[in-house]
């Protein structure tokens, strides 16, 4: 159909055959004509789309979502200090995939998603059941809030209720079984290897330290220090009596060499005897004689001549005795004994020396065997540690498992999933949609016919594109 634009008068008529190759300026009303235009254009597109929208909103099926509600509360204090027990770290649980597959395993594949069952192959069905499970399962829970919401969808109500049932039933017996025994039969399989590891340590030290003849390197080393200690100081002394000794001995020789090896024992000489006598005589006879008679005078003369011959003997008159002498034979006595006390002191020098170099020998090979033997104890210690530490795990794992358990009341239903009344269809969110899609098809199909059209929809567009005035248009029918 000529367009009303394309008549013009006089000169405007050849400007608008020489610009005819240049792209229309379009105005909002412009584009309104060429989308009238197109109209059938787009209806053409727009009805088949919102009937194909329709068809598939009013083939949709219905949905009916279950609801139940959680008590997530810390229990008793002690409970709580165990567990630390958390709406969010419960949460997680809940939407654990063991959870899912404890769940289907319950109410079976067959019952919750037939479609799922026939269709799948065997070892992908549980898969994409458990993922169904998860998109159709929606919990919420928060810090402040102790309650916890979960939701299930399905196609059938009873279903889901069932369905959600299930999933929280097998949360609560996963739930158990996360704090039970189970982590700590694990700590103890690892204390017992320890342990063993531990026996094993033992067993190697015994078996080097009797290798070696060894009890207790630390002892005998400390024993060895303690007596090449004792040893060193009594050769210390042993030496410093030995000197003593050799000295004294040297002096008794020196004394011996200057004493006689005998001498006179016993004299029998009676000059002495008779001058006494004749003293005693005389002494007698003043009593009954005087000094000047003749009696005195002659025994004056006697012990005159008596006094004489003992003053002119030369030695020891009569029968003379001779033995040894004492003091000869104390000092050869204490030669003797020093001689005897020298070479004993001298023997235990030397066996004094003898343990020192023993002593010294053992410590340089307690030396050379500790490096080895503090390797064996390190590892001994390693071992020692971790069953320790493993052992401290496990009696703390086991009084939280058992706190755990006496905190079951931290968890509890508060409202168990029910079949729902009403279900949630998405028929009219399909259908609104379905119009919106197609309408935007629609429109946009003709809003590049518009666009792409090189003529001339009103005068003004000619005005806006050639720069001239429309002076008159003509509608052609």
């Amino acid at each position: 159909m000529p367009q009303a634009g394309e008549r013009t008068t006089g000169s405007a008529a050849s400007s608008a055959r020489q610009g005819a190759r240049l792209r229309p300026r379009l105005g909002a009303l412009d584009i309104a004509v060429q989308l009238w235009r197109a109209k059938w254009l787009m209806l053409a597109l727009f009805a088949p789309l919102c009937a194909a929208g329709l068809a598939i909103a009013f083939v949709l099926p219905q949905s009916f979502t279950a609801t139940s509600r959680i008590l997530v509360t810390p229990g008793d204090t002690a409970a709580y200090a165990a567990g630390g027990v958390s709406a969010p770290a419960e949460l997680e649980l809940l939407r654990s995939p063991v959870v899912a597959q404890k769940a289907l395993a319950k109410v079976t594949l067959a019952r919750v998603y037939p479609d799922i069952a026939r269709g799948c192959r065997p070892e992908a069905c549980e898969g994409l059941a458990i993922a169904a499970i998860t998109r159709s399962l929606s919990a919420t829970a928060t810090d402040t809030n102790p309650v916890m919401t979960a939701e299930f969808r399905h196609a059938q109500a009873a279903m889901s209720a069932e369905m959600l049932n299930a999933l929280i039933e097998a949360y609560l017996a996963y739930r158990a079984a996360i704090h039970t025994d189970t982590f700590t039969d694990d700590l103890r399989e690892q204390r017992e290897r320890f342990e063993q590891d531990l026996a094993e340590a033992d067993q190697a030290i015994r078996a080097y330290l009797e290798s070696n003849n060894l009890t207790d390197l630390a002892a005998e080393r400390d024993t060895l220090r303690a007596l090449y200690q004792s040893a060193s100081g009594e050769l210390l002394v042993t030496q410093s009596r030995l000197r003593q000794a050799e000295a004294r001995l040297a002096n008794y020789r020196m004394q011996i060499e200057s004493i006689a090896p005998e001498q006179d024992i016993y004299v029998e000489d009676s000059s002495q005897q008779t001058l006494l006598g004749l003293q005693m005589e005389r002494r007698e006879k003043l009593s009954r004689y005087r000094e000047e008679s003749r009696v005195i005078q002659e025994l004056d003369k006697r012990i005159e001549q008596a006094e004489e011959y003992l003053d002119t003997r030369a030695g020891t008159g009569g029968i003379v005795r001779r033995g040894p002498n004492p003091l000869y034979q104390q000092v050869e006595a204490a030669i003797a004994t020093l001689q005897s006390e020298v070479q004993a002191l001298k023997g235990q020098a030397a066996e004094l020396k003898t343990q020192i170099a023993e002593f010294k020998g053992r410590q340089r090979r307690l030396v050379e065997l500790e490096p080895a033997l503090e390797e064996l104890e390190r590892s001994r210690l390693v071992a020692e540690k971790a069953a320790f530490a493993f052992s401290e795990r496990e009696v703390d794992a086991r009084a939280r498992s058992e706190m755990t358990r006496r905190g079951d009341n931290a968890i509890r239903v508060l409202e168990p999933a029910t079949p729902p009344v009403e279900g949630v269809s998405l028929k009219l969110p399909a259908i609104i949609l379905s119009l919106i899609l197609a309408g935007l098809v629609a429109l946009a199909a003709g809003l590049a016919r518009a666009l792409t059209r090189s003529g001339f929809a009103t005068p003004g567009s000619v005005e806006r594109t050639l720069g001239l005035p429309v002076l008159a248009a003509i509608q052609k029918y």
